[in-house]
């Protein structure tokens, strides 16, 4: 460029010249075009550069990997610039390959996933359906539902209505369960949703899988242990009832009206052996009636603070006549659940009471109640330092009439599982053999 420059000024000085001094007026603009011819050259060598700049935009916008500049076509000036270009485009083209061959991975993993999943615009579920199209749908999430592979959400709403207006309620994120029949089908869905947002756009996860087969088999196993249970305690009661009441029957008919005394005493303290043993009977039906009935809660607002107030007052007193130091310890502040109080306390209670028992023994023996909030959930602990559950047993303790203790009844757990059923929470225990044990319960959010 500086030897284009200086050519020209060269030749425009010496066209100056020769119109000045000389009447050579033909070589003069001669030279002028010749400079003029220089200066275009300049011209497009510029709008070439600038033209192929604008291309390497254009491809870094449009992606297109495929382009290349050749380093060479404007001198060494320009070398190491359109060098650079072509190594911008490279790892661009890497970075691209690299992240499809994630996304080609992921979109493998979910589509052998053994549940569904549907991703599409959250806007889609209160707008013109029609304009937006499912971003992606797995094969399971086709067989469950039972639908053609639809693009468009406003055709997968038009098939399955029922399955769309489960997932209204918690367009903005949630989990629900529901029993539905989709095509004549009977499923028990369980649909979870979580937002998203990319590029100034909001969109819907959508998973959900059938859990009729595992439910099914979950209560199948439960009422399995509940049969065995229930079994061992009927014929415990039953098998004296019977053989005492076989042994009056047999002496009667051996003897008849010519019963001694001493007979009369046998037959006296068999009737009242039957009668205790039919009441233990009666007391089991009763308490399979408390499981089977829990009453429906009353929600209130209650604080942490009260329900701990009232839970050490009840407590402390057999704590303290057993030995065991009780420490409760609520969240700082006025924290309030939304739960039937009396409820809860039994629960509580039963615990506690539990806790005491297995603390027997133990030195120092301390039990815990303390509380925290996780991602706006409050969780209950209720922690001893007894002797712990053996893992054999760690999945029976909620089975009713399921004990370890002689006088226990076995239903104290599973009320208090079914209670904190009713509001939307859980119990759940932890436990290391020998060290501790801990009873967690959680209510949602």
């Amino acid at each position: 460029m500086l030897l284009r420059y200086l050519l020209i000024t060269v030749v425009l000085a010496g066209s100056v010249l020769l119109f000045a001094y000389t009447e050579l007026y033909f070589t003069a603009s001669a030279l002028v075009l010749i400079a003029l011819l220089l200066g275009y050259g300049i011209v497009l060598y510029m709008k070439r550069l600038g033209r192929d700049i604008d291309n390497f935009v254009e491809a870094v916008r449009l992606r297109d990997h495929a382009a290349y500049f050749n380093p060479r076509k404007y001198g060494n000036p320009f070398q190491g610039l359109f060098t650079a270009f072509n190594e911008v485009l490279q790892a661009h083209k890497t970075i691209t390959i690299e992240k499809e061959s994630v996304f080609q991975l992921l979109k493998s993993v979910m589509e052998r996933a053994p549940f569904g999943v549907i991703t599409v615009a959250r806007s889609a579920l209160v707008g013109p359906q029609d304009r937006y199209p499912i971003l992606f749908i797995n094969a399971a999430a086709y067989r469950l539902l039972q639908i053609p592979e639809y693009h468009y959400w406003y055709r997968l709403a038009a098939h399955v209505p029922e399955f769309v207006q489960e997932i209204l309620p918690i367009a903005s994120g949630g989990k629900r369960f529901s029993e539905k029949f989709i095509n004549g089908s009977k499923v028990l869905l369980s649909i979870e949703t979580e937002v998203i947002r990319l590029y100034q756009e909001e969109y819907l996860i959508i998973t959900f899988q059938d859990i009729k087969n595992e439910v099914e088999q979950k209560e199948m196993e439960a009422w399995n242990k509940l049969i065995e249970v229930m079994t061992h305690e009927i014929l415990n009661s039953i098998t004296p009832i019977y053989t005492l009441a076989s042994t009056v029957k047999d002496m009667m008919d051996a003897k008849g009206p010519d019963l001694d005394a001493e007979d009369i005493e046998d037959m006296r303290l068999a009737a009242g052996t039957i009668k205790r043993r039919s009441d233990g009977l009666m007391n089991f039906v009763q308490d399979y009636r408390m499981v089977a009935e829990v009453p429906t809660p009353h929600l209130e607002p209650v604080t942490v603070d009260e329900l701990f107030t009232g839970i050490r007052t009840l407590m402390k007193p057999l704590a303290d006549q057993q030995g065991v130091t009780l420490d409760v310890v609520a969240l700082p502040g006025r924290h309030q659940l939304l739960i039937d109080p009396k409820l809860i306390e039994q629960v509580l209670i039963n615990l506690i009471t539990n806790g005491i028992y297995a603390v027997k023994g133990k030195p120092s023996p301390r039990i815990t109640l303390a509380s925290r909030k996780e991602d706006e959930r409050y969780f209950i602990d209720v922690v001893d330092n007894g002797m712990g559950i053996p893992p054999a047993i760690l999945d029976k303790i909620f089975v009713p009439f399921f004990t370890t203790r002689s006088n226990g009844s076995g239903i104290g757990l599973s009320i208090s599982r079914n209670i904190m059923k009713l509001h939307k929470g859980n119990l759940d225990v932890f436990s290391v053999e020998g060290q501790e044990t801990r009873f967690t319960l959680s209510f949602g959010s």
